[in-house]
Formats: C-alpha cells, sequence, structure tokens
C-alpha cells in the first residue's frame, strides 16, 4: 500500500520531505507529486484530474493506497476519492488543516481554485451532496484554533470524519506536528496489521 501526500495552493510535493523520511523509516512507501498550476488557477477538480492520472501511473489501477492531504490538498483528494471513484481503492484518508467549509481567505485571491475554496462555494457544495461515498473509509480531520489560513480555524473540522484537534501555532506547523505525525502512523500500522 503506498502513501500518497496531495499538496496545497503555492506549494509543491517537497513540503512533505520530513513526514515521508518519518513514514519511510517506519516502512512506508511515500509519493508526493507536485500539481500544477500550483496556484490552483484552473480549478481544485483540473488538479484532481492530475492527481488521479498521476496515481494511476505511478500505483496502477488497483493497487490499495492511503492518502495524507495537507490545506487545499485535503480538498484535491476529496474531489479525486469522491469524484474520480478513488475512494474504491482508498484505505485511509487524513487531511491535516483543509478547509472543508471553505476559508474567507480565498477571497483575497483570483483564479478558479481560489473560487473553489470560498464558503459556499458550488464546488464545495458538490462535495458535502457526494461524501456518503467515504463513509466505508477510515477518516481523520486535523484542526488546529490559531489556523490563520483556514478562516475561520473551524472550517477544517469535518463532521464525517475523526476530528482531532492539536495546539499547533500556525497553519504550517502542522506538518511537523508530533501529536499529528504520530497519530497518522498509529492508524497505517493498524491498516497494515
Amino acid at each position: 500500500m503506498k502513501i500518497i501526500l496531495v499538496h496545497g495552493i503555492f506549494d509543491n510535493g517537497s513540503l512533505f520531505k520530513t513526514l515521508m523520511q518519518d513514514l519511510g523509516k517506519h516502512g512506508y512507501e511515500c509519493f508526493a507529486p507536485s500539481l500544477q498550476p500550483a496556484d490552483a488557477r484552473l480549478g481544485i477538480a483540473d488538479l484532481s484530474q492530475k492527481l488521479d492520472a498521476t496515481i494511476q501511473q505511478g500505483c496502477g489501477a488497483e493497487e490499495p493506497i492511503a492518502i495524507i492531504g495537507f490545506s487545499m490538498g485535503c480538498l484535491i483528494a476529496r474531489h479525486y476519492l469522491q469524484e474520480r471513484g478513488g475512494y474504491q481503492r482508498t484505505k485511509a484518508f487524513f487531511a491535516i488543516s483543509g478547509p472543508h467549509h471553505g476559508s474567507l481567505l480565498a477571497h483575497l485571491f483570483t483564479g478558479q481554485g481560489a473560487v473553489d475554496m470560498r464558503p459556499g462555494s458550488a464546488f464545495l457544495t458538490r462535495l458535502d451532496t457526494t461524501e456518503h461515498r467515504l463513509s466505508h473509509m477510515s477518516l481523520y480531520a486535523y484542526h488546529t484554533p490559531f489556523d490563520l489560513m483556514i478562516l475561520p480555524s473551524s472550517s477544517a473540522e469535518w463532521p464525517l470524519a475523526n476530528n482531532l484537534k492539536v495546539n499547533a501555532l500556525a497553519h504550517p506547523l502542522m506538518l511537523s506536528n508530533q501529536a499529528v505525525r504520530s497519530h497518522i502512523r498509529e492508524i497505517l500500522d493498524q491498516i497494515m496489521h
């Protein structure tokens, strides 16, 4: 089972270097593609399609996977899972600081991806109507009350998932948070054994 890591806006796969090293030490094969355009100007569905193609190329059509998403990467991953059939092969999804209900900060940016992340957007409304497809899957959502990128920070809470609050002092620090990383490893170990 490969672990797919999905980055957020203005980022690339190298964002996950430390987390991938950590998981690699525990025997997990990780893959963190850099999706383009990183500013999501063509929309989150466009990046989801590119994620799908990358997973097909790197993992074949049937190999089981688990997905870790960060920030907008959570929405890219959810679209892949819910709208592109990814739920059929995915054992677990870990959403770290994902704007499941949008972020007010998205109003400050242009491009379709920013529009998709605005609270109440057509994109988010559509995701809400198909999230039942994930009901069989292990789902975890991590959030911090100190998040200044996901506004309000409660938007990172996802009713369908097991929600874990951690006290990371900033949005980017969620990836290096020891509680988040330990919990992900613990769940992966349970799934694998």
